[in-house]
């Protein structure tokens, strides 16, 4: 996992009062300056939840929650904007370095621009849920939490070591702006339950 000192180009608990201002990062792919905070899982059942208000201007620019291994294996439920520019709400993921995102069951957003995030770990299994009011609402299907343990995250070629797999897994909210323009994500109310 890359670590990055907290620094105003990326991070800031003053620009906005009561908040966390994410600035958009690199490409997921990158181990140079990505915009993700997370922190280590510590039960097979828990559950982590923030509210973000965030307004995209294109399909580059995305922001939300993380279920986090490292770069090649990763669960992302995040706002970002449809072909026409509307903000949708969407799950993709990263096994072994193949991407998937889920588009065809993505969630308009409409004017919304507050909403709340949570995913839920129960052993092998997690699912991503999202209530932009009066409650919560599943989104996608439920996923394979195995892809974010160290056994799964280890690659062979042959009886070369292609990756490790030691970081354990992790929880977080990651901001993309794969424009360059480092647009900003606001979180508040971030919260991990065993």
């Amino acid at each position: 996992m890359v670590h990055t000192a907290p620094a105003p180009d990326w991070l800031s608990l003053t620009d906005r009062a009561s908040h966390l201002r994410l600035r958009g990062g690199r490409s997921p792919q990158s181990l140079i300056a990505p915009s993700l905070v997370a922190r280590r899982v510590t039960a097979a059942r828990c559950a982590f939840e923030a509210t973000m208000e965030y307004r995209p201007r294109t399909f580059q620019q995305l922001a939300g929650i993380t279920a986090y291994y490292n770069t090649r294996n990763w669960y992302f439920l995040h706002v970002t904007a449809d072909d026409e520019g509307r903000a949708v709400l969407r799950v993709a993921a990263r096994d072994r370095g193949e991407l998937t995102v889920d588009e065809a069951g993505g969630e308009p957003l409409g004017d919304t621009t507050r909403l709340r995030l949570g995913l839920d770990l129960d052993g092998s299994a997690l699912r991503f849920r999202y209530d932009t009011g009066p409650g919560w609402r599943p989104l996608g299907p439920t996923l394979g939490a195995t892809v974010l343990s160290d056994e799964h995250a280890e690659e062979m070629e042959g009886d070369r070591i292609r990756a490790l797999g030691f970081t354990g897994a992790f929880v977080g909210l990651w901001a993309w702006d794969l424009t360059g323009g480092g647009l900003p994500a606001d979180f508040d109310e971030a919260t991990y339950r065993i």
